[in-house]
């Protein structure tokens, strides 16, 4: 749990291996391109080699030592001819300086990035299993729970190694939940690396790569768009332009009008200011009586959602690859973009669900961009021979954008309407109508499919067609659907996961009101850059209306908030929208007395609810885990069996499966039933178990429990008869309130 320096070293050592692998291979695979781009995707090859290398090895022998040195061998060959390659023509040193060189040239973007990864590594310092010199174990707000369970994944993977894993907190039922954000970690900590380290070195690579691609696919949708200087914004010698930055400000500092409530001075004031660093979840973007759910990304999703971290380290740099493959002329990139969504499934499915749904629209654009070129970059003879020319002009000029929005907003609040009128009485609005409706756009979009790529067909052929798409798509059929059919489909079905379901997280408010509250200011620049949309920005705003429209209507687990994780994608293209709108809005007032005072107030007010927010998050500090606790699991840690099978009350911070690795015989529902598992029947046994264990000796056969841990927990719990156990188990630890009894 604590490990060595050397097994520190040798970890460290591991994961920047597979950092240098995947930047090597891809500095050789793609020469042209530019240092940043390179290194971003370099570095997310390393991460992916590393987390699906050692899990298929795991197949044949384990999650073990044996599988990580096979994967270490195998990579041998390809690390080595990628770097004698590479720096065959020049020497290591010259390129090294062209790198520095370029980097150079984004210092704004570099001094951003540091300062934002020194507050990144911060956080990840206060908020991952900080020891207490009283030997207690700490955390922040927002790991206080989900963290628990990720330490456990972790922990039982290393150390019972069995492959595929079950539930450490429910043994017997197969690990179906994204668990590869995790198994990365455990690589490290079978290494010897202590479990706080293996923990936090990939997510600090894992935020650096989101930041990377959030800039860098910034910097590729919105370079089209800079036409005239006044547009690039960009500092002498920087090459990082205004509307780059504006991205990674709204997408990361997201936050609504939530601090209002904060600052409310009437008599029915319900919070004070002090109360955001005071109080336990109640921040200007996480006010659930306030109906504030919008949360923000870095406080409320990366930092305590693993699976969401590091599917979207992997989710964004797949949009760039792909962007830049089919609209830049790059099919260089369908095969990695094609391989790198093929990775997501089992590392954040929500991520490969947003990846498939914004690949398909981008198909129909390209086809439809391929059928009906824009008239401008038709050579004369093009002009003349073209299919239809007389309305290529005015689908460039046509701006639709305005009147999706005003037919989306109205489906939206007439629906809401009627569920308010249905309340009380046979709601006609049913759950699988719901669905129909969620279902009916795609359905409808992928018969106009359809009719574009018969068109295609007949007009192209098929050779463009399969050397780009067709390995995109050969790809994640190849390698992503072994992992629905082995992982995900199975629980889905039998959780009942799938459903309708109308507005995921509004308690209530009326439809545009809840989103213009929880997303604020930005909200202005997203409804003009929708209301301006045309073809150039197509590629950003029609994806967002597929995502924003499938998680209004289905939901996807028991949990309806767990669809943000797909409206999040989607405000990711939403927010380069907006800035690119943003960027001309200013264009057009910047001479107006006092244009940069209104501003830098509007940018403060797009980013103040998640400064209070990370300012709460920064000094948070909660116990996790009582120096009891900590004394239990390090005797348990060195003194059990990996297979050993513990009985403990469902409490979430158990200390036994998540600083442990070994299994309980049932834990928290706030894990279990929100992954579509039924665990009444467990609790009841528990119950049993420890009420009237004589009695119930079968039952302790039946889960194979060798071991009793009864704590403050229990007893709370449970009415324990404590003789009972004194005298017909063995104790084996007692330490303050803490006993720990061994089957006889």
């Amino acid at each position: 749990m604590y490990g060595t320096l050397a097994g520190n070293m040798t970890a460290i050592a591991y994961y920047l291996y597979f950092q240098f692998i995947g930047i090597s291979f891809i500095f050789l695979l793609f020469r042209r391109e530019k240092p940043l781009p390179k290194l971003l995707i370099g570095s997310v090859s390393g991460s992916l080699l590393l987390t699906w290398l050692p899990v298929l090895l795991s197949f044949f022998c384990g999650f073990t030592r044996t599988a990580h040195l096979l994967a270490l061998l195998l990579t041998l060959p390809i690390s080595f001819v990628s770097f004698r390659l590479y720096h065959l023509r020049r020497p290591l040193s010259e390129n090294l300086r062209r790198i520095i060189t370029s980097l150079s040239r984004h210092w704004l973007f570099c001094t951003v990035f540091l300062l934002f990864m020194i507050f990144w590594c911060y956080l990840l310092h206060t908020h991952i299993i900080l020891p207490d010199k009283n030997g207690a174990v700490y955390t922040g707000q927002c790991t206080y729970g989900d963290m628990n369970m990720h330490l456990g994944f972790i922990t039982s993977l290393a150390r019972q190694g069995a492959f595929p894993p079950d539930y450490s907190i429910m043994p017997g039922v197969r690990l179906s939940y994204p668990f590869l954000s995790d198994s990365i970690s455990a690589s490290l900590y079978l290494s010897g690396a202590s479990l706080r380290l293996a923990y936090i070195l990939p997510m600090v690579f894992a935020m650096a790569q989101i930041f990377t691609a959030v800039y860098l696919n910034a910097d590729t949708f919105l370079s089209s768009h800079r036409k005239s200087p006044a547009r690039k914004g960009t500092f002498p010698g920087t090459g990082a332009s205004y509307g780059n930055m504006l991205v990674c400000l709204l997408f990361f500092l997201n936050g609504g009008f939530g601090f209002a409530y904060f600052l409310d001075r009437t008599e029915e004031h319900a919070y004070w200011f002090s109360d955001i660093f005071t109080g336990f979840y109640t921040t200007p973007t996480n006010l659930v009586d306030c109906n504030i759910r919008w949360v923000n990304v870095i406080a409320d999703m990366f930092l305590p959602q693993r699976a969401t971290l590091f599917g979207y380290a992997l989710l964004f740099p797949t949009l760039w690859l792909l962007y830049r493959a089919a609209f830049h002329n790059h099919q260089e990139y369908f095969p990695l973009a094609g391989l790198f969504a093929a990775g997501l499934p089992m590392i954040h499915t929500h991520s490969f669900l947003s990846a498939g749904i914004i690949s398909a629209v981008w198909l129909l654009l390209w086809l439809f961009q391929k059928l009906y070129p824009v008239q401008a970059n038709l050579s004369s003879a093009e002009k003349s021979t073209s299919v239809s020319p007389t309305g290529r002009t005015s689908l460039k000029q046509c701006r639709p954008g305005s009147w999706i929005l005003a037919a989306f907003l109205c489906i939206m609040c007439l629906l809401q309407l009627f569920q308010k009128q249905g309340q009380g009485t046979a709601n006609p609005i049913t759950s699988e109508l719901l669905m129909l409706m969620g279902i009916s756009l795609f359905a409808g979009t992928a018969a106009f499919g359809i009719f574009l790529l018969i068109r295609y067909l007949k007009r192209h052929g098929w050779r463009e067609l399969l050397i780009g798409w067709g390995i995109f798509l050969a790809c994640i059929i190849l390698f992503a659907l072994p992992q629905l059919l082995f992982w995900t489909f199975g629980q889905v079905a039998e959780g009942g996961f799938v459903r309708g379901y109308f507005n995921w997280g509004n308690k209530g408010d009326f439809y545009p009101w809840f989103y213009l509250k929880n997303i604020g200011a930005p909200l202005l620049l997203i409804i003009g850059g929708c209301c301006t949309c045309n073809r150039s920005n197509a590629p950003l705003f029609l994806p967002a209306l597929f995502l924003w429209w499938l998680a209004e209507f289905i939901v996807f687990t028991p949990n309806t908030y767990d669809n943000n994780k797909i409206l999040y994608a989607a405000y990711f293209l939403l927010c380069i929208g907006a800035a690119d709108y943003g960027l001309k809005l200013y264009d057009k007032i910047k001479n107006l007395p006092g244009c940069r005072v209104l501003t830098g107030l509007f940018l403060f007010t797009c980013s103040f609810s998640a400064i209070l927010t990370l300012g709460r998050e920064a000094i948070s500090r909660y116990q996790l885990y009582s120096p009891s606790q900590m004394a239990l699991a390090e005797y348990v840690d060195e003194h059990t069996a990996p297979d050993a099978v513990f009985l403990t009350n469902t409490r979430h911070n158990n200390e036994i499966a998540s600083l442990t690795g070994r299994s309980i015989v049932c834990g928290a529902d706030s894990f279990l039933y929100f992954h579509g598992l039924d665990t009444s029947q467990r609790k009841a046994d528990l119950q049993l178990m420890y009420e009237a264990p004589l009695e119930n000796m079968d039952l302790y056969e039946k889960y194979h429990v060798t071991y009793v841990v009864i704590s403050a927990y229990e007893r709370n719990s449970y009415r324990i008869i404590e003789e009972m156990f004194q005298n017909y188990f063995t104790e084996v630890l007692s330490f303050g309130d803490v006993r720990l009894y061994q089957m006889p």
